[in-house]
């Protein structure tokens, strides 16, 4: 399959000054919208791209509307206190003046300083003896041809027999390989179905998300990602997330509010 990553999230000047962003349909969910991982990644990009911020430190965006596939968004980029460690920035997306996201987020250059684990990566098989859920009945096309995932058994609500138990761990990658970088990480915390499926809820959108960015995985390797729901209360729902790298280190942790439609 054609490699689109990272050319799809990738924002250009236009003539006006503004920049711009096809909004493809390449990273669409069963839903038929993008993405809301895919959303992110494209603002923290244009955010690298086009501030002197460094790499992401935290990200928290607010959804107020998907984009369509085939319009053009706008982006902007707003400075809000670039400091000597921290730099923090808002990004807007919106199309055809219709505000669609905000993002707020903080990054950091050249920063070292200690590092303690004092959590466990979840424990998983060897991705290579798992099967791709692709080649059963996972739609290959759109979100799903993009990220690769595999998982140890089948989740319940894929078999129309959702287990109550609302967790799902399973490894990701980008499709064939290719290389993560940090609007990527932002992308994986959000490209897997959520576990509140196994709840017997099968629509479920985002509506507000923060990442916190710890490392890159190395090039190539698969992502072991935890993710959990622990509380729904009048058809709110949040959902924790983990990503580790093979290595057993923290990638980075997400925590969403998402609403059930």
């Amino acid at each position: 399959m054609t490699d689109h990553y990272p050319q799809d999230t990738v924002a250009t000047p236009a003539a006006d000054g503004t920049l711009t962003l096809p909004v493809t349909d390449r990273w669409n969910t069963p839903l038929g919208k993008p993405n809301g991982g895919w959303v992110l990644a494209s603002m923290l990009r244009t955010a690298m791209d086009h501030a002197d911020v460094g790499r992401p430190v935290v990200a928290a965006i607010t959804y107020f509307a998907s984009p369509e596939p085939g319009t053009t968004a706008s982006l902007t980029v707003t400075p809000v206190k670039l400091g000597r460690r921290v730099q923090t920035v808002d990004v807007d997306l919106a199309c055809e003046g219709k505000p669609l996201a905000r993002m707020t987020a903080s990054f950091a250059r050249d920063h070292h300083g200690p590092t303690q684990e004092l959590g466990v990566a979840p424990v998983l098989p060897d991705p290579a003896t798992l099967p791709d859920p692709r080649q059963g009945d996972m739609p290959a096309d759109g979100l799903f041809g993009r990220v690769e995932y595999r998982m140890a058994q089948a989740p319940g609500w894929s078999q129309g027999k959702p287990s109550g138990d609302p967790t799902a761990t399973l490894w990701q990658r980008l499709d064939g390989g290719t290389e993560i970088d940090w609007p990527a990480v932002g992308l994986l915390v959000d490209a897997s179905p959520p576990p509140v499926l196994e709840l017997g809820h099968l629509v479920s959108m985002t509506v507000q998300l923060t990442v916190h960015f710890h490392r890159l995985p190395e090039p190539g390797s698969w992502v072991a990602s935890h993710f959990t729901t622990r509380h729904l209360a009048d058809g709110f729902h949040e959902e924790d997330g983990e990503l580790w790298d093979d290595q057993g280190r923290l990638v980075a942790q997400s925590r969403q509010l998402a609403i059930l439609l």
